[in-house]
């Protein structure tokens, strides 16, 4: 059996990682694992794999003896310590790439290597010949140049009924890896504008306005907003009469679905058209979430809510228990099986970012940003949910074609920044919580993220 040595996202680089679909690429492979290291004078076997052969032109498959060329071994010999090997990488999927080398090779060229593998590890001695498995991803035009972003669009701190405040929920959630955060506490709005305009330089971290909008009527209505220029709780709180008002009027021009509470239905359809009206992005949370003994959301309700798009995406995962989550995820199955689709995002609903807390980093979002932002990168279905509870692996929900790739970079990208989001985390902890001048290492840190993420994507 072929030996997969673990962590080889960490101890072997490949420049780049990501590649244009059905293009000509140059891999250059850097080896930082003591057990294998690549020298000059020794030849090394490759071999490439597609995931998915169909992918690739039958000419590409076999040439006309019949040998497939998928299977061909390329014999390299390393430059500077360095492979570096060119070709073709066709339709969009990732492509495995096999590294070995023959233990004579290693007798032959490098004896005193050959010699302490045999008389002090000697288990290790056929690790060349077993060799390792490393991959790369080729995509399509419209894919390859998106933004890799990893977000939470639901979360809660102090300011409302959260356990930390926004400057040290900013900081946690750098720490693991996030790109976006919106903090959205109940009946409070823009909990995070002092952190978000204090991190203004930090470039690639987007730290967002946001609020859950609930009502008092029985059952709490709850829909998240994020990126709205004024609060939509505000208006609950402070211009009661105006609401009941308009509502009233809505009730004369709304159809309401047979079954359903007539004034929650009517509330609901006020709250999106309000949230519209703000600017705000509406995301539908945690329908099967279980209070006071009851599913919060009727799923007659849910489904109305579905059918008649009254919000913009589902928080398809959440804070919630593996059952809720689970009911939420069949129930938009079931409704995109009767032709109702919807944009979905993964959210943490986190009451605290402290390491090991339930939920926080265990339920998010992996999108890909083009020319129109975020919320249309969610609406034109290049956004996935992951759920990975317990630091269990990851189940991804969404578009088949997203959660493929979102499954290769949360294997081979992410572990590679892992050390450098955390030291840029503390480092903004440093500077939001204790008021310490680390502005300058923040930037330093923050570049080397960028360089890591050029190398990889090839940009």
């Amino acid at each position: 059996m072929e030996i997969i040595m673990s962590n080889e996202a960490v101890n072997f680089k490949i420049v780049p990682s990501v590649v244009r679909a059905n293009e000509e690429t140059t891999l250059k492979i850097y080896s930082y694992n003591a057990r294998f290291g690549f020298f000059d004078d020794i030849t090394y076997n490759i071999v490439f794999t597609p995931m998915e052969k169909s992918d690739v032109p039958q000419d590409e498959f076999v040439t006309l003896s019949g040998r497939s060329k998928m299977r061909e071994i390329h014999k390299v010999k390393p430059k500077n310590g360095v492979i570096e090997i060119s070709r073709k990488f066709f339709g969009e999927q990732e492509w495995r790439i096999h590294i070995s080398a023959s233990v004579d090779e290693y007798k032959k060229y490098q004896p005193p290597i050959y010699e302490a593998l045999k008389a002090g590890w000697g288990n290790l001695i056929n690790v060349p010949a077993r060799g390792f498995t490393l991959s790369v991803y080729s995509l399509l035009p419209d894919l390859y140049e998106r933004k890799l972003k990893k977000c939470d669009f639901h979360s809660h701190t102090n300011w409302s009924d959260g356990a930390e405040n926004p400057e040290r929920t900013a900081s946690n959630y750098r720490k693991r890896g996030f790109d976006f955060l919106s903090m959205t506490d109940h009946n409070v709005y823009n909990s995070s504008r002092y952190v978000s305009e204090k991190l203004k330089f930090v470039k690639n971290y987007e730290i967002v306005r946001g609020e859950e909008v609930q009502n008092d009527y029985p059952g709490l209505i709850h829909m998240v907003n994020v990126g709205s220029d004024y609060s939509v709780n505000e208006i609950f709180i402070n211009e009661p009469e105006r609401v009941e008002k308009e509502v009233a009027n809505l009730a004369k021009t709304t159809e309401i679905p047979n079954g359903l509470d007539k004034k929650e239905y009517l509330y609901r359809v006020w709250i999106y058209n309000e949230i519209k009206k703000s600017g705000g992005y509406a995301i539908f949370p945690h329908p099967f979430w279980t209070i006071k003994e009851q599913y919060h959301t009727e799923t007659k309700m849910s489904k109305a809510i579905f059918k008649n798009k009254l919000c913009d995406a589902f928080e398809i995962m959440g804070g919630c228990s593996p059952e809720e989550n689970n009911l939420q995820l069949s129930l938009y199955y079931d409704m995109r099986l009767k032709g109702m689709d919807m944009p979905v995002v993964g959210s943490s609903d986190s009451h605290s970012s402290l390491p090991g807390v339930q939920w926080f980093d265990e339920t998010f979002t992996i999108l890909f940003e083009g020319d129109n932002g975020v919320f249309g990168a969610v609406d034109d279905g290049f956004s996935v949910a992951v759920e990975r509870l317990n630091n269990s692996p990851a189940r991804i929900y969404g578009n088949f074609r997203i959660a493929k790739y979102a499954h290769f970079l949360l294997k081979n990208y992410y572990p590679k920044q892992e050390e450098l989001f955390s030291a840029s985390g503390m480092l903004i902890e440093r500077y939001l919580v204790y008021g310490e001048d680390t502005k300058d290492l923040i930037l330093q840190i923050e570049e080397k993220i960028e360089n890591v993420k050029k190398e990889f994507f090839g940009i």
